[in-house]
C-alpha cells in the first residue's frame, strides 16, 4: 500500500485560478526517432489572465496518446491550491468521458481493466487530498480559441527543448502492482496473462532441438500444446492467418522426431 502522500507537481498556483488550459501530445515512433509523449497546462484567473503554465515531457514507458492528456490533467491539478475549485478545458473528448465515468463517480472496479489505471486512481486521490472541485469542458478541436492553441502549442515545443528536466512521476494511486521495477499501468489481469504466455513461449524455446540423439522424453508435451493451442498471442495478421502461429507451427515441427531430424 502507498499511504505516503507524494507531490508529481513541484509548482503551487495561486488560490485566484479558476480555469486550466491542458494538453497533450504524443508523437509515436513512425514519425520521430523515438516515441515522445508530453504534457502541457496553463493556469487563467477569472479576468482571462494567464498566471502560470508549465510543459515537459512524459516517460514512454507505455506510450499512448491518451496518457498524456490523462498526466497533464493530473499534474496542473497537483499544482493547484488546496479547497480551490477550478474548471478545466481540454479538447480531448474522450478525456471528458473517462472522467465521468471513472472520476465524476464512485469507484468501479471496470477501473482497474483501464489501461492508464494507475492516472485515474492518481487523480482521484489529489482531488481528495486537496479537497477540489474539478469540471471538465470540451473545447471544440481546430475552433481558433486562443487558449486553446496556447496549451497546445506548449505541448508541441515540449517534444524539442532539450533543456527540459528528465521527470519520473511519484504516482499516488493506493495500490501500485510492480513488475521489475516498472509500474504496471495497464489492464492487471491481461498483464498477468501476458507475462504467463511468454514465459511458457520461452520454455518452448529453449528446449532442445535439431539433436540427432533426442527422444521423446526431450519433449515438454504439456507446454508444447499449451503454446499451440494459445489464440492469444496474435501480434501480427497475414491472409487473416497469425505470423506468430505460424512461427509456433515451425518451431513444433522442428522438435518432433521427424525423419529430418532423426
Amino acid at each position: 500500500m502507498n499511504n505516503q502522500v507524494a507531490r508529481i507537481s513541484d509548482i503551487q498556483l495561486l488560490p485566484s485560478v479558476s480555469t486550466l488550459y491542458i494538453d497533450g501530445s504524443f508523437l509515436p515512433l513512425s514519425s520521430h526517432s523515438t516515441s515522445s509523449m508530453t504534457y502541457a497546462w496553463t493556469a487563467i484567473d477569472s479576468d482571462g489572465f494567464i498566471l502560470e503554465s508549465s510543459y515537459n515531457i512524459i516517460p514512454s514507458l507505455f506510450p499512448f496518446a491518451l496518457r498524456s492528456e490523462i498526466f497533464a490533467l493530473l499534474h496542473g491539478l497537483d499544482s493547484l491550491f488546496r479547497n480551490s475549485t477550478i474548471t478545466v478545458a481540454t479538447d480531448c473528448a474522450q478525456l471528458i468521458s473517462l472522467w465521468s465515468l471513472y472520476v465524476d463517480a464512485p469507484f468501479i472496479s471496470k477501473l482497474l481493466k483501464e489501461s492508464n489505471h494507475l492516472l485515474w486512481s492518481s487523480v482521484r486521490a489529489i482531488i481528495s487530498q486537496k479537497n477540489l472541485e474539478v469540471t471538465l469542458i470540451k473545447v471544440p478541436a481546430h475552433a481558433d480559441d486562443f487558449l486553446n492553441n496556447h496549451v497546445d502549442d506548449l505541448a508541441k515545443a515540449a517534444h524539442t527543448d532539450l533543456h527540459l528536466p528528465f521527470q519520473s512521476p511519484e504516482l499516488l494511486a493506493p495500490c501500485i502492482l510492480q513488475f521489475n521495477s516498472l509500474s504496471v499501468n495497464m489492464n492487471i489481469q491481461k498483464f498477468i496473462r501476458e507475462i504467463f504466455d511468454a514465459k511458457n513461449l520461452l520454455t518452448l524455446a529453449i528446449l532442445p532441438r535439431f539433436n540427432p540423439n533426442s527422444s521423446l522424453s526431450d519433449i515438454d508435451w504439456a507446454c508444447t500444446k499449451f503454446c499451440f493451442n494459445n489464440n492469444q498471442l496474435n501480434f501480427s495478421h497475414r491472409n487473416d492467418r497469425s505470423e506468430f502461429c505460424a512461427f509456433r507451427i515451425k518451431i513444433l515441427l522442428d522438435m518432433l522426431p521427424t525423419l529430418t531430424t532423426l
